[in-house]
């Protein structure tokens, strides 16, 4: 492959070049390393003589519960005990485990179990139906007559059944059907229910490896030294002091840095704090903050490139207006585990051991960086230690720093690359900064009738795999998703993009461009709620009505009228907020009272509702709304990256700051049933709407509009500050 590029149809539809030549049905798909006597009518399925189900998992496991929901899919459609299924993490390249709706193995966008839906379900149905079968020709009956349930096949005419454990040799040897029969929601036994998660007792017990815990016979470890301005590059370095350290193997430039092999993590760590490098800067050097915001502000004031246009924009006929900018910084991931990759590289073959969302994509970066033929690069996905869409980089940054220093060292020994947490945080590959600038034209009704919104930030997709699947007509939809194509009905509005450049990567944080896009537009459908002294909720279905694609906004809408009683007033010294906003196929809300006691804030009720279609594990999907109110919080009261010197001020946790348990709230979660019939987004859902609600509680506590993150109020304490 010489040319690492995704065209739409391709990425939406199958890039052959990713597929590495094959076109296998999952469900006719057999795993070839699989004893005679296990039963695997997929690759994505193994039922073993034990009777142990074995899924084998198409996408990566980062703590967001896909595993789990993933396995109760199969699980149920092939009436498994649940007790028998266990989870295996992907090692192969196979076609069988690409995304559905990508082409490709990945794993983002909310998308792990909706995107499989029909497909495991298919797989269940499948081996189900063979085992039958198996078990109609062992007894010879008719198939019709025999039932299923908790991995037994059941003939219930001649009261005797018997184990999928002990039928799948004889299911091995059949022919898997062309068409199965699924199961109607009302035979389901495992879908919607809280089982325990499939991974609970490995990670409580401390046996689960992540990447970073991966140890290998003769194993070195590499530590990297960056530039610490952006788009620095070596110019010219001294190893005299390193290289005599204790441990040191070797010392090897790569293209981002210069990196420091040895037998242990801190001795790689301290001969690389020892390294005399002299960097060529560049003119980002002199760049800080306040330079980019000038360069951003200056861009709002002139039209961009119109995204959205309806009708006619013009002010004069407008009654009154409103008007303002929001501004979100760049945000640092910051997972929990480090960025991390083991190698080890041979001449013709290429091993990785590494937490990673995009194995499709990585292993067409490293087949073009090694000449290794992807046939022979093997990537073993761990556990990953968090992520937030860090380890779904479109040039797989970490693993081919990690293979860089492999084949620079020309060592034999697997190498694992670990970056510092100041690597991470001030490495860049962060949530764009990006500000909104609008205006709005009122209506007699205070109702708006013009809106021009001005979008400045940089581009994600340019330059990526991903450029021709997510730039649409000129546009990159990473930056405009959540504002391209609202709900909001207003006759006359144009949005524009500005697209920046800047030497510091940008990529994807979870929600994506809705992490702003979401804030902003809900931030602005607060204040003019609050100008039209109208009810919030009212006043969006109002500007909803008559829209049949927002029938799901209005029904969680109605979800958290119902719920919080919104039109009788809070107590006193109890303030409300509240916003909605649809993303990733799903809708979430939240009403968030405050408590004001003096010049101090603090969380008094939050309540949550979430429309995710056809929900799988109830309590899956409220611990990940559980975890997008903390990761939202976070945003709201310290996380930041500002530039100063063309560097990254913040460093670690001690400045780039995580909610702490203690000030996270408890949240009322409300699952709404919308008659969706399949699943569709959680783990990014609950984030976007958080924010505002938060904000605009923050007004009506203390009358200051919040128009930059982290908030700053004047003269109040929020939480625990």
């Amino acid at each position: 492959m010489d040319k690492l590029q995704l065209g739409r149809r391709g990425f939406l539809q199958g890039a052959a070049c990713l597929s590495f030549g094959l076109a296998l049905s999952p469900y006719r798909v057999l795993a070839q390393d699989a004893p005679a006597s296990t039963f695997s009518p997929s690759a994505l399925l193994r039922i073993e003589p034990d009777n142990t189900v074995r899924v084998v998992m198409p996408h990566a496991e980062m703590g967001q519960g896909a595993y789990t929901g993933i396995a109760q899919i199969i699980a149920d459609e092939l009436d498994a005990e649940w007790h028998h299924v266990v989870a295996e993490h992907l090692e192969s390249l196979d076609a069988a485990f690409n995304h559905q709706d990508w082409g490709t193995i990945a794993t983002g966008a909310s998308t792990s179990i909706s995107n499989q839906w029909n497909n495991l379900r298919e797989v269940g149905a499948t081996a189900r139906a063979m085992l039958v079968e198996a078990a109609a020709k062992h007894w010879d009956v008719p198939a019709a007559t025999l039932t299923t349930n908790r991995s037994m096949v059941i003939d219930k005419a001649n009261s005797r059944k018997i184990s999928y454990g002990k039928l799948t040799t004889s299911a091995a040897q059949l022919t898997p059907p062309a068409k199965v029969t699924l199961k109607t929601p009302d035979q389901y036994s495992i879908i919607g229910q809280n089982v325990q998660r499939i991974d609970s007792v490995a990670k409580s017990s401390g046996s689960a490896t992540f990447g970073i815990d991966l140890q290998l016979p003769n194993m070195l470890v590499a530590a990297i030294a960056h530039s610490p301005v952006f788009g620095g590059k070596v110019k010219s370095f001294d190893t005299a002091a390193a290289a005599s350290m204790p441990g040191v193997k070797k010392i090897v430039e790569i293209p981002t840095g210069v990196a420091v092999i040895a037998d242990t993590f801190w001795q790689a760590k301290k001969a690389k704090d020892a390294l005399k490098i002299d960097w060529e800067s560049g003119a980002f050097a002199s760049t800080s903050s306040n330079d980019l915001w000038q360069q951003y502000s200056d861009l709002a004031d002139t039209q961009g490139p119109v995204f959205e246009r309806r009708g006619q924009i013009d002010f004069a006929q407008s009654d009154s207006q409103i008007e303002g900018e929001i501004r979100f910084p760049f945000l640092a991931h910051a997972p929990m585990e480090p960025l991390n990759a083991t190698v080890q590289l041979s001449e013709d073959r290429c091993e990785i051991w590494s937490g990673t969302q995009l194995q499709g994509i990585d292993a067409v970066n490293l087949e073009q960086l090694t000449g290794i033929a992807a046939s022979k690069i093997k990537i073993n996905t761990q556990w990953l230690g968090g992520s937030f869409g860090r380890r779904a980089a479109p040039h797989a940054d970490f693993l081919v720093e990690a293979v860089q220093i492999a084949k620079a060292s020309k060592l034999p020994n697997p190498i694992k690359m670990i970056w510092q947490r100041e690597d991470d945080i001030q490495g860049g590959f962060y949530r764009p900064m990006v500000l909104h600038r609008y205006k709005i034209g009122l209506d007699a009704n205070k109702l708006p009738a013009h809106w021009a919104h001005q979008v400045v930030g940089a581009s994600i997709s340019e330059g990526t795999p991903f450029e021709e699947a997510f730039v649409v007509d000129g546009f990159d939809t990473l930056s405009t998703e959540g504002l391209r194509h609202t709900k909001y009905h207003v006759d006359n509005l144009e949005f524009g993009l500005h697209t920046t450049k800047h030497p510091i990567e940008v990529l994807w944080l979870r929600s994506e461009a809705d992490s702003h896009t979401g804030p902003a537009v809900e931030a602005i459908m607060n204040r003019l709620a609050r100008n039209a002294g109208a009810n919030p909720i009212d006043y969006r279905r109002k500007l909803l009505a008559g829209n049949d694609e927002a029938h799901r906004i209005v029904g969680v809408l109605d979800a958290l009228d119902k719920s919080s009683n919104w039109k009788t007033k809070p107590a006193e010294n109890i303030y409300r907020g509240m916003a909605v906003h649809p993303s990733f196929g799903s809708v979430s809300g939240y009403i968030v009272e405050l408590k004001k006691t003096g010049t101090h804030l603090s969380f008094h009720k939050v309540i949550a509702a979430m429309d995710c279609g056809r929900v799988v594990n109830p309590e899956s999907v409220k611990a990940q709304i559980y975890s997008s109110v903390a990761f939202a919080l976070s945003t709201l009261i310290g996380q930041k990256v500002e530039i100063a010197g063309g560097k990254a001020v913040q460093s670690n946790f001690h400045d780039y700051t995580v909610a702490k348990l203690s000030e996270v709230p408890d949240v009322e979660v409300i699952l709404v049933d919308n008659g969706l019939t399949h699943p569709t987004g959680v783990g990014e859902v609950g984030v976007p709407p958080f924010i505002p609600a938060v904000t605009e509680a923050v007004f009506a506590a203390t009358g200051q509009e919040v128009n930059e993150f982290p908030m700053n109020l004047d003269g109040y304490s929020f939480l625990n500050a």
